[in-house]
């Protein structure tokens, strides 16, 4: 049963370049909500050793930059898809996801 706080939306065409303080990788975003990130299509190897991250999320013309923490993560033969949580959510993006949730209601 799904235990969630707030609803994950599905998106397209966001991206997201997230950063472990050493290295940097790009990642597609496959579903948002208030509190986290499903991101996918990321380095299998990246990020394992650090339990904090820090995102910038594009879409068309906004951005958002904030850190994130893993929560669960899924290991394919090339590529990993995480879900993360955002610590303490810029109120644009809360925002954002609001006005993303109301066009999902009509």
């Amino acid at each position: 049963m799904e235990q969630r706080r707030y609803p994950r939306i599905r998106v397209q065409g966001m991206t997201i370049d997230i950063s472990d303080g050493i290295r940097c990788c790009a990642a597609t975003v496959a579903d948002v909500s208030r509190g986290g990130l499903c991101l996918s299509e990321m380095g299998r190897k990246f990020g394992k050793k650090f339990d904090r991250l820090t995102v910038v999320a594009v879409s068309g013309e906004q951005h958002f930059k904030f850190r994130v923490k893993p929560r669960w993560e899924m290991v394919g033969p090339w590529h990993k898809t995480i879900g993360v949580e955002i610590e303490q959510a810029p109120w644009q993006w809360t925002s954002f996801v609001q006005s993303l949730e109301n066009r999902r209601r009509f």
